[in-house]
Parts: structure tokens; C-alpha cells; sequence
């Protein structure tokens, strides 16, 4: 089955059985950010933004997102809010093992979309609610912070006011 779809920002044809999952069909694209975790949807580990949401990516199966939008981490790291969040991580030190990068980049970018200026409970259920181990909850707290003050000097900055 085609399905129209625009991927990374590009229009393109995904071309396999509507049953396929969306991670699979990625990695067939030789996208390797998406990786094989759990295929129930809990670990992260295939993460991608369809239609600007996180969502794991290996329970969508492919039949259902016709004209979508979705990013990988290849190129969201790109995009000025992947650099303000990657900036915050080696600000503050964040060292990760691979694995969870989709989870901790895509929810932290939802985090600072819904939140200008996040609560430490909000920081806390964030960082709760991921559940690779490779960096303590404060690291991340703080690697999120960091992502924040990132996006307001750029916000700043386009606004005339840094």
C-alpha cells in the first residue's frame, strides 16, 4: 500500500502493508535514531514526532498515517528547538547511552512547547515518567533546565529583546 506522508520535511511515498509498524518502515529508510526496544511502546527507544507529538513508533502501523508529518531525532537535531535542547544536555554535562535519546529529546521538546518555564514538579514527572537508567533524575533536570534558559535567549534574541 502507498502511503503519502512527509518525513523529515519531505514528501515521500511510503510503500509497504498498512500493518507494518511505523519503526520498522523507519529503519527500512535506514533511519537509525528509531531503535528496537520494547515493540510494546513503553521504553521510548523508537520514539518519533508525528504531527509534532511524541509517540512510540513501534505500535502506529503505518496504515493510519496517511498525510502525516513525522520527524526523526536525525532531523529534529537539526531544527533550532533540537539545538537549544541538545545544547542544554552537553551544558549540563548529560551524558546518555543511545537508547533513550528519541524519549529524553522528544519529551523534553512537549515539556518546553506546553511549558515556558517548567515546574520542578512537571521537571520531576518528566523525568519519572523515562525509564532507561543511563543518567541520575537530577542530570536530566538540570540538562532540561539548561534546554530552557537555550530556547528563551533564542526566543529573546528573534524578538529583539537580547
Amino acid at each position: 500500500m502507498k502511503i503519502p506522508v512527509i518525513l523529515n520535511g519531505e514528501k515521500v511515498i511510503l510503500d509497504d502493508k498498512p500493518t507494518e509498524k511505523l519503526s520498522e518502515v523507519l529503519r527500512k529508510q535506514g533511519l537509525i535514531s528509531i531503535k528496537e526496544g520494547c515493540n510494546k511502546g513503553y521504553c521510548g527507544s523508537c520514539t518519533v514526532l508525528l504531527d509534532d507529538e511524541p509517540v512510540p513508533s513501534c505500535i502506529i502501523p503505518i496504515g493510519i498515517i496517511r498525510n502525516a508529518s513525522i520527524e526523526t531525532l536525525e532531523f529534529f537535531l537539526l531544527t533550532k528547538e533540537g539545538d537549544d535542547i541538545s545544547t542544554g544536555f552537553k551544558q549540563a554535562g548529560l551524558n546518555l547511552c543511545g537508547f533513550c535519546n528519541p524519549i529524553r529529546f522528544f519529551s523534553t521538546y512537549e515539556l518546553l512547547k506546553k511549558s515556558y518555564r517548567p515546574s520542578i514538579e512537571e521537571l520531576e514527572t518528566l523525568a519519572d515518567s523515562i525509564k532507561c537508567n543511563c543518567c541520575d533524575k537530577k542530570s536530566f533536570i538540570n540538562a532540561v533546565i539548561y534546554a530552557t534558559a537555550n530556547k528563551h535567549e533564542r526566543e529573546g534574541r528573534k524578538n529583539g529583546l537580547i
